[in-house]
């Protein structure tokens, strides 16, 4: 992957050498790939107003190198594959980090680079669903490889 070029999921899957592209839906902002050796995490800075509740994720960046992102729903510190991704390192799990900045980009994105998550910052969280029940997410941090670059972070940040 280059830093600041754009793909497609699809695309994505096929670099990372997964037998079967998964579908969309289920992949959701992150998938563990079938062998463990990757998991891309796909973010879409700026949520449109019509989606589900329990689709508005609050990812965001601290810094151009540190990013929080939102686990899928029904999950804790304790889920399967949130440990997987907490402990990538000791797993040798890639995670690469795809972005875009609303849904009015398309449908592809921008890799920014690797990922290194930072276990003491996993932190379980609740959510509320679209009636208003609340569910169990886990707020996940990482540090990028290299600070995002300013252009691109600046345009993504930026309403």
């Amino acid at each position: 992957f280059k830093i600041g070029a754009k793909y497609l999921r699809k695309d994505i899957h096929r670099i990372l050498q997964w037998d079967k592209k998964p579908i969309d839906q289920s992949v959701g902002g992150y998938s563990v790939s079938p062998d463990g050796t990757n998991c891309p995490i796909f973010v879409t800075y700026n949520k449109a107003d019509d989606i589900s509740e329990t689709t508005k994720y609050a990812d965001r960046f601290i810094t151009p190198n540190r990013i929080i992102t939102i686990s899928k729903i029904r999950r804790t510190d304790k889920s399967p594959d949130i440990l997987k991704i907490k402990n990538h390192k000791k797993n040798k799990m890639r995670l690469p980090l795809f972005i875009k900045k609303n849904d009015d980009e398309g449908i592809s994105f921008y890799f920014v680079g690797d990922l290194t998550a930072v276990p003491d910052r996993f932190v379980n969280r609740k959510m509320k669903d679209d009636n208003g029940i609340e569910k169990p997410v886990v707020e996940m941090e990482f540090m990028t490889e290299k600070p995002v670059e300013d252009g691109l972070y600046k345009y993504l940040t930026t309403a």
